[in-house]
């Protein structure tokens, strides 16, 4: 929107240089983006909020600027005016879309070029100049805000005017010379015979005023918003007056814009005023609800003492009608073009903005303190969090929603999952009821693009019989990356998987992690295990099939997966945890390789050394496993180690060569373990 200074001017006194005028109207609002010199003018291009229709007008600005400034608005002449008895044929049949149309018919006009302070006016925002009556209409409309439109009434079949929608195959060629289609949907003026406008977007060509139009009839209405932009954007035109009808119309500035419009006619383009008709399809509009405002609270808002009489001022200048009430508090009634004011907090915004938002004092909100329990959903995902990221395990992020494709892909058989009654995309139909397709998706296209080595985690939503649940997903694919910092370089393995999970959880929780072979359908047999914490299951992890990444086009053996429920954990996050003293005593270390059976797990052989390891045994730690020709067949070779220490005094060689040997033997008699 172009303001002009000087034209401002013309209704309100400015006492402050342009710059600091800008300055005070973004505080209030209105953003100046721009200012420009034209032709001895100075020019304001303003950012105009959707809601501020009122706005997009001298008039308008000029009041925003007198209520910024404190001083008094200037009125405008429409006075002397006699309007006949006589009225115009005017005809609403879509009383929806027009609820109101004046009309009034000027005879014997001298239609000429406009005077220069006409077009000076115009020019400073960037209309040409046509001729005197349609200047005048381009100038009311900016200077009030009422769209008009000029027809050159002798040309107008029958002289009358009707409002209607226009018919299957109708055309009109519009002021620009374009032939445009009409339909149903589309409101038009028309006259006997033929539409002559599209109404509040465009005029028609054949009747456009002219240097030989000698009677004209002067249109102002108010359209309805909706059909005004739909019409605009089928068309494919957009017009001044278009912008401002999509927006709302004042209902009474109607008839103050036609008034004025009359008056400038008159003593542009002489003539006399034979016929007015003022045409209310809707009857007059409602008055606008009242508002009580508490002074007392609206201060308390804006932190500021102002008086109830500075706050009746001020809304008084922008338009409201404003009577003390009871106990510091007003009785107000918004002006009715201004339809964005419904509630108490709407009127304190426009206070705020008139005192100018750079001129509220600034402080900071008072804010008790109290006791607030930590939140145990955001901690515990948070301390996984770092967790997994201080063990070099990369965040990602996905859709919660998935495909029945996907779910079929992963090979989880009959998961379940909730489905989506209107999906924004075929490959979003269902709410997830695991993290394995995410993390395989994510996966192969890594993969495929180069990206063979991934340590990849996400916490997030799955959904299941027993609802909506926060998990723990972990991602293993390719080989360890090269670091001078780790000793393994090799492929990763179901060990790897294995350390990260049972850090975190040990670490998260601080309680005993327990893991047992458990069959899974995508997970390779005999690499699948549960997870249990304190005894309570909370997920898997294992190695995924190879049909699964054939499903996934993921081109690679080395790929692991690790589901934790987060839920089952909140029970041990955040209690407190003891803390032991750092050991005194040094610890005496026992390596220890035995071939066991396949289906003895490492956990079996954990518990047989701590039940005879008479207090003295401090951990056993796992090195690695073997498989290979020095192994007998349905066996597997293990290697640990067994940490001795007491917290008293420094072990003897011989007691700890004797329960060691203790344990050994029950490796091999219970566990039936071959020593090597």
């Amino acid at each position: 929107m172009k303001i002009s200074l000087n034209w401002l001017k013309d209704y309100v006194t400015v006492g402050v240089s342009a710059e600091k005028l800008a300055h005070k109207l973004t505080m209030a609002g209105f953003e100046v983006e721009k200012i420009t010199a034209v032709d001895g003018d100075t020019v304001f291009e303003l950012e105009i909020t959707p809601n501020r229709p009122d706005c997009l007008n001298m008039r308008g600005m000029a009041r925003e600027v007198a209520a910024i400034l404190s001083t008094r608005l200037k009125p405008v002449r429409t006075s002397g005016l006699k309007f006949p008895s006589r009225p115009c044929d005017i005809r609403i049949l879509d009383k929806k879309g027009c609820t109101r149309y004046i009309g009034t018919l000027i005879r014997d006009v001298a239609v000429a070029d406009a005077p220069d302070w006409i077009k000076r006016r115009l020019g400073s925002t960037g209309s040409r100049s046509i001729n005197n009556v349609v200047d005048i209409t381009n100038f009311c409309l900016m200077e009030t805000g009422q769209p008009l439109h000029a027809f050159d009434y002798d040309k107008l079949c029958g002289g009358k005017i009707i409002v209607r929608r226009a018919r299957e195959g109708e055309t009109i060629i519009t002021l620009d010379g374009v032939e445009r289609k009409l339909d149903p949907s589309i409101l038009i003026i028309a006259d006997e015979k033929r539409p002559v406008a599209v109404a509040g977007v465009i005029g028609g060509r054949d009747t456009e005023v002219t240097r030989e139009t000698k009677n004209i009839l002067l249109e102002s209405a108010c359209f309805d918003p909706v059909l005004i932009r739909q019409a605009a954007r089928r068309l494919g035109v957009s017009s001044e007056s278009s912008y401002r009808f999509e927006r709302g119309v004042d209902y009474d500035a109607a008839g103050a814009g036609a008034d004025r419009a009359v008056r400038l006619v008159l003593d542009c383009a002489g003539g006399t005023v034979a016929g007015r008709s003022d045409v209310r399809a809707a009857g007059k509009r409602p008055k606008s609800a009242a508002i009580i405002l508490d002074t007392n609270k609206a201060n308390g808002f804006l932190g500021v003492s102002l008086a109830p009489s500075r706050y009746k001022k001020i809304l008084r200048q922008l338009g409201f009608q404003a009577a003390a009430g009871k106990k510091d508090t007003l009785r107000l009634r918004p002006p009715a073009f201004r339809a964005d004011l419904k509630e108490e907090v709407d009127v304190v915004e426009e206070i705020a903005r008139v005192i100018g938002y750079d001129n509220l004092p600034v402080s900071l909100p008072s804010v008790p303190a109290a006791s607030i329990a930590p939140e145990t959903r955001r901690g515990l995902r948070q301390a996984v969090r770092e967790l997994l990221l201080a063990q070099g395990v990369d965040e990602t992020v996905t859709y919660a929603m998935v495909s029945e494709k996907s779910l079929a892909r992963a090979g989880q058989g009959e998961p379940g999952g909730v489905k989506i009654r209107n999906p924004l995309a075929s490959d979003q139909g269902i709410l997830r009821p695991s993290l394995l397709p995410s993390l395989l998706s994510v996966a192969a296209f890594n993969i495929n693009r180069g990206q063979k080595n991934l340590k990849l985690f996400e916490t997030g939503k799955i959904y299941t019989a027993s609802g909506e649940r926060e998990a723990l997903g972990v991602v293993l694919a390719g080989r360890h990356e090269e670091d001078w910092r780790e000793n393994r370089k090799g492929a990763f393995d179901f060990y790897d998987i294995k350390g990260i999970v049972e850090q975190t959880l040990a670490r998260a929780c601080g309680q005993e992690i327990r893991m047992a072979a458990s069959p899974c359908v995508f997970l390779v047999p005999g690499q699948g295990v549960s997870v249990a914490v304190a005894g309570v299951t909370a997920g898997f992890l294992g190695k995924v099939n190879e049909e699964a990444l054939e499903a996934w086009d993921i081109r690679q053996k080395n790929v692991f997966f690790a589901q934790i429920d987060l839920e089952e954990l909140r029970p041990f996050f955040g209690k407190e945890r003891m803390c032991r003293p750092v050991p005194e005593f040094p610890a005496v270390v026992r390596d220890v390789s035995l071939a066991v059976g396949i289906d003895v797990s490492f956990q079996q052989v954990c518990a047989t050394a701590f039940r005879l390891g008479r207090g003295i045994l401090h951990a056993v730690k796992f090195s690695g496993e073997y498989r290979g020709e020095k192994i007998p067949a349905g066996n597997r070779g293990i290697v640990f180690s067994l940490r001795y220490r007491s917290e008293e005094r420094t072990l003897r060689e011989e007691e700890v060569n004797e329960v060691h040997e203790k344990i050994v033997h029950a490796f091999v008699c219970e566990l039936g373990a071959i020593q090597r």
